[in-house]
């Protein structure tokens, strides 16, 4: 089975941010003590869930294929989430798009990740 964790660099935290510590805890805060290994600005004893159908689905968004394709309807609008490879080896990759026009092709590693750009897009409040 595929890790469905790994672990976040520093610059990733922000507030409201979703973490799971060593004791199997669940946060959403920027953590106030974080120890750094070395200088690869790797966090120690933190990490964070892959973006998964649970996360995406959170947002509104459904699926009737399994997780392939997710889409989203906001007034007259019908958005796509769409799990996108053009870079083989690299994880989490999508491509979103509004009535048929690509809004985001990019990586897209965690929840927190994807609700900063679907407010960004202006998909989500």
């Amino acid at each position: 089975m595929e890790n469905k964790y790994y672990v976040p660099n520093i610059t990733e935290f922000h507030v409201e941010f979703e973490w799971k510590d060593e004791n199997e805890q669940w946060h959403r805060s920027v953590p106030t003590e974080i120890t750094i290994e070395g200088f690869n600005e790797q966090t120690y004893g933190l990490r964070v869930k892959y973006l998964d159908r649970e996360d995406i689905e959170s947002f509104d968004f459904n699926t009737e294929d399994n997780g392939e394709c997710y889409n989203k309807i906001k007034a007259f609008d019908i958005y796509g989430l769409y799990s996108w490879e053009w870079d083989k080896g690299v994880k989490n990759q999508y491509k979103i798009i509004l009535n048929g026009d690509t809004l985001f092709l990019g990586s897209i590693k965690n929840k927190s990740e994807l609700k900063v750009l679907l407010k960004q897009l202006k998909i989500s409040e």
